[in-house]
């Protein structure tokens, strides 16, 4: 089954592409198509914007999912459950919702820009949507903001796995919060670190 569903899929799409022509009169002209693919400047812009994605939204992400998710599985903070439905609820929130919401607050006379203005950080509104360069950060800030809290919950899961006696042994050894986060923390959320690591650069490449 497996077989049939995903690899022959992937052997026929693999061979089509060395094809080129119309409904079944399709004539195997070898790697053209990968060289008129590869001296096309918009695919190329796209795959270099995509990367730029990669290497900053998802380590900004994971890092900030991290924090969060450590803040939350402290014992003496109140209201966990408002503050880890809030953090989680941008997830399930609809793609063309979260768009428009983005689209008005990021707008040349959105509430952002006005912020902004107010607080004297900026003269004259950011063109978010419009500028190739803040068009960026404003896709890096809305992916941020719909997956952190994805990824925070399955930190969080892994952190109440472990044994609060490690870290009662550790504080009586005389490590601070500091050492404790990454003498005993990192090391035991490893595995889940690398699965979130892979599931969001896959869906960061998704965006291609």
């Amino acid at each position: 089954m497996i077989s049939i569903f995903y690899f022959y899929p992937m052997v026929q799409a693999l061979i089509l592409s060395f094809k080129s022509g119309r409904g079944s009169n399709l004539q195997f002209v070898g790697i053209d198509n990968y060289i008129r693919l590869f001296s096309d400047t918009t695919f190329l812009t796209a795959v270099k914007n995509t990367f730029i994605y990669l290497l900053v939204q998802v380590p900004v992400m994971l890092v900030l999912a991290l924090f969060i998710a450590v803040l939350l599985n402290d014992d003496r903070l109140k209201f966990k459950g408002f503050f880890r439905t809030a953090i989680f609820l941008p997830t399930v929130t609809s793609l063309v919702a979260y768009s428009v919401v983005f689209k008005y607050m990021f707008g040349a006379d959105g509430i952002v820009n006005k912020f902004l203005v107010n607080l004297h950080l900026i003269q004259e509104p950011i063109q978010w949507i419009t500028d190739p360069f803040w068009a960026k950060v404003t896709i890096i800030i809305a992916i941020t903001w719909r997956f952190t809290g994805y990824n925070m919950i399955f930190y969080l899961s892994s952190l109440q796995n472990i044994d609060k006696s490690v870290y009662e042994a550790a504080r009586i050894d005389g490590a601070n919060a500091f050492t404790q986060f990454f003498k005993i923390t990192i090391p035991l959320l490893k595995p889940i670190i690398l699965f979130t690591t892979i599931t969001s650069t896959i869906g960061t490449l998704q965006l291609f």
